[in-house]
């Protein structure tokens, strides 16, 4: 599986403490993207799901994870390593959120999503449109994507998160500073 980076604890990327893997390889190429560092695997290492499974198991081991979230790239572009990484992580938490350019519709049609669906408990879709970022837009970069909820349990605890607003953390990662979260649109100034 191609991946950027893990990141823990976040909380700007849904509920609780929260580990957040950033995986490569994006074919939309959505302009105004977040991470467009992120579209090409080229040049990248591939891991094996069990390794990054073994990652987080030991982050959860030295401090709880309460939640996990997969965002790139686009993880759907991956979807036998993705559903691989997601069977081995369930008994750290059932708490996963993905994120995914494709809507659930397009995703209906591809192999191996409906085993990957029954593995997360909450989906946000659909393309990043950036004249549709809005601060309204909680957790989604832009108010055309929907937030799926597979695993109705969680519904209350995000519909409370969400009530919070947009936040953003800094994170450093080694000697970079990652601002992590949702961010606002970038106003042109003309």
């Amino acid at each position: 599986m191609y991946l950027d980076r893990i990141l823990f604890p976040v909380q700007t990327l849904g509920p609780g403490n929260r580990a957040v893997l950033w995986t490569a390889g994006c074919s939309k190429h959505c302009p105004g993207c977040a991470n467009p560092e992120l579209w090409h695997t080229d040049g990248r290492k591939s891991y094996a799901p069990e390794t990054i499974s073994r990652i987080l198991h030991q982050m959860h081991l030295d401090q709880k994870i309460d939640g996990i979230t997969i965002s790139g790239g686009d993880p759907l572009e991956q979807p036998e390593e993705l559903l691989a990484l997601l069977e081995q992580i369930q008994e750290i938490t059932q708490d996963i959120l993905v994120y995914t350019g494709y809507t659930l519709a397009e995703l209906e049609q591809l192999p191996h999503f409906s085993a990957i669906r029954q593995q997360i408990a909450v989906l946000i879709d659909g393309r990043y449109l950036e004249q549709q970022n809005q601060i309204s837009a909680v957790l989604r970069g832009s108010l055309n994507q929907k937030i799926h909820y597979f695993r109705p349990e969680y519904q209350p605890v995000y519909e409370a998160y969400l009530a919070e607003g947009r936040k953003i953390q800094n994170i450093w990662m080694g000697t970079q500073l990652i601002s992590v979260g949702i961010h606002n649109r970038k106003e042109s100034s003309a």
